[in-house]
């Protein structure tokens, strides 16, 4: 729904009048016009209708859909990470991708869509092709030079990061955090930017790099201070624990890396529970570095 439609939908559930929804010294035919299309919603008058209707703005923002279609290629993302061979979603999702790929300039959101297809899907389906090494360049110019970064930009840095090399990283990572104004940041950004830190803590496990993923934890644990995505402080305990198993074998480290499975799948989150089954098999009966670095892969599936 847009912002129209949700006010529409909310004085309807509260059984409310259109004069109802403006305060008493407001035109009665003002809000009239504003839902009936002949008259532009102001930005204080929004407010003002959210104040006097006692409407939360986030729960009013919570039902409008400012992007449509981004909302459609998030949904035919996961759903065809999880569903790789459904004939009917993963053409909706490739179309989507000849059109990017095809695009002489694309946006910042429409890039960040575009590599993550290219950096997930390009292991799984033979119609997507891998990422370039021009595109790796540029994307990290592109990043290199901001002093302010948006959702899209963490996401193509979650997405890109095992390409970047270590001084890249850490260039890039100086500048993301701590992140910038994160009180007033959306959880969505703000979980974005958090796998960044997640990826590249598995990266160095894949890597056998024990003492980098002991850094970037260290760097992960100062995040998200008001403890708002429990999901990340999940997979940064059960990260925690996997790397002190490698370095020292202790049992009751395994033990806690089971116990996190057991509450996924205790969950309902069975697919989260087989990549992470998966992925501790791999990290703790391969020992070849190079091996595991090829079954390593980073994309938007791989968020907390």
């Amino acid at each position: 729904m847009n912002i129209v439609d949700t006010l529409r939908f909310f004085r309807q559930k509260l059984k409310l009048r259109q004069k109802d929804m403006m305060a008493e010294y407001a035109d009665p035919s003002t809000y009239s016009k504003i839902e009936n299309g002949t008259r532009s919603l102001k930005v204080n008058e929004l407010e003002e209708i959210l104040s006097h209707t006692s409407i939360n703005p986030e729960e009013f923002f919570g039902f409008t859909s400012f992007d449509k279609e981004q909302q459609y290629f998030r949904e035919y993302y996961y759903y065809c990470g999880a569903h790789l061979e459904n004939k009917t979603t993963k053409n909706k999702l490739l179309t989507y991708y000849d059109s990017l790929k095809n695009k002489k300039t694309r946006t910042l959101r429409e890039n960040s869509n575009y590599l993550a297809i290219k950096n997930f899907f390009y292991a799984h389906w033979s119609e997507v092709e891998p990422i370039t090494e021009q595109e790796i360049a540029d994307a990290y110019d592109s990043l290199l030079n901001k002093s302010f970064y948006l959702q899209y930009d963490y996401i193509i840095t979650a997405n890109l990061i095992r390409f970047f090399t270590q001084k890249q990283i850490d260039q890039l990572l100086s500048r993301m955090f701590p992140i910038k104004y994160e009180n007033q940041r959306d959880f969505t950004t703000k979980k974005f930017a958090c796998t960044i830190l997640t990826n590249l803590i598995s990266l160095c496990l894949y890597a056998q790099d024990y003492e980098g993923a002991a850094k970037y934890i260290s760097l992960a644990k100062k995040q998200d201070k008001r403890n708002e995505n429990y999901n990340f402080k999940l997979n940064l305990h059960y990260l925690t624990n996997l790397l002190n198993y490698l370095v020292d074998g202790e049992l009751i480290y395994i033990e806690r890396v089971y116990n996190f499975i057991q509450l996924l799948e205790n969950t309902g989150d069975t697919l989260q529970a087989e990549l992470v089954k998966k992925e501790v098999k791999l990290l703790t009966y391969k020992k070849n570095e190079q091996q595991a670095l090829e079954n390593y892969t980073i994309g938007l599936l791989k968020e907390n």
